[in-house]
């Protein structure tokens, strides 16, 4: 049981422990129908000799927010250092969001690869990654899928997120809302094969690698940079901060600039 570090005590709910993930738990949604867990051979060959925790959840951190018929959720997750065999990063599970979900990341402390992967409005795929240190801002398109790596750690990362009535591809509705996704591994997790693309530590910096298929199908990436608009409304403060002092019209602000500045991916066959 992994206790919230030092220096987020202004976050009422993580007095008490978090629910943890480990390995194993990758391992077992890898080899769950349709893999929504992509895992290179290195660590698959290795599978077994140990068990590490990955990472930490607190969900609603925070009490829920409502603007405008929207309800906003908030949660905190704690990654740990480390490398798996083969030198991938210790990271999240990683999975697919709903075509009308709006998430948005802090790191808190640490440091934080966010990777990102979708097929636009002509079904070209787009792989972004984002570094993140402390204060660093990453907003996850409509319908992305997205995977959260630690360079350093221990990383914690805030996020709020909601389901925007109009956001994503014209008919698109989602399998699930973002809260249902949320609560709920057959959902959030399982909607539909990882994109096999993941991180191993080159130095102190990062690498992509994956399957030869996810290499040949999304290429080399771009590098990212924090959103200039996401910034421009979260401000100076955490956004921890902004999400539980928030006014319903800066959420409203908050979800309006989102949908005209986040790319929405194409139509995904797991949707």
């Amino acid at each position: 049981m992994t206790t919230a570090p030092p220096g987020l005590d202004a976050l009422p709910r993580t007095d008490g422990p978090g629910t943890s993930r480990h390995l194993s738990d990758l391992l077992d949604h890898h080899r769950s129908p349709g893999r929504p867990v992509f895992l290179t051979d290195s660590v698959l060959r290795h599978a077994g000799n140990s068990d590490p925790v990955m990472y930490t959840a607190w969900r609603d951190v925070l009490p829920p927010q409502s603007a405008a018929g929207t309800e906003w959720f908030a949660d905190l997750v704690v990654y740990q250092p480390g490398e798996l065999p083969g030198g991938e990063l210790y990271r999240s599970t990683g999975h697919w969001n709903s075509p009308a979900q709006l998430e948005v990341f802090q790191t808190m402390s640490g440091r934080t690869l966010m990777i990102t992967a979708w097929r636009d409005s002509d079904g070209d795929p787009v792989l972004r990654y984002q570094q993140c240190g402390p204060g660093g801002l990453a907003a996850v398109p409509f319908g992305a899928w997205h995977l959260t790596l630690v360079l350093d750690g221990p990383a914690a990362v805030f996020n709020l997120y909601c389901d925007l009535p109009g956001a994503g591809p014209a008919g698109h509705a989602g399998a699930a809302t973002a809260r249902q996704a949320a609560t709920c591994e057959q959902e959030k997790y399982r909607s539909g094969p990882a994109v096999e693309i993941t991180a191993r530590r080159a130095g102190r910096e990062f690498t992509l690698t994956g399957s030869a298929r996810g290499l040949r199908t999304w290429g080399p990436g771009e590098p990212a940079a924090e959103p200039g608009w996401l910034r421009a409304v979260i401000g100076d403060e955490p956004l921890s901060a902004f999400f539980a002092t928030a006014a319903p019209d800066a959420l409203d602000r908050l979800g309006g600039r989102a949908r005209r500045s986040l790319p929405a991916a194409g139509r995904q066959e797991h949707w």
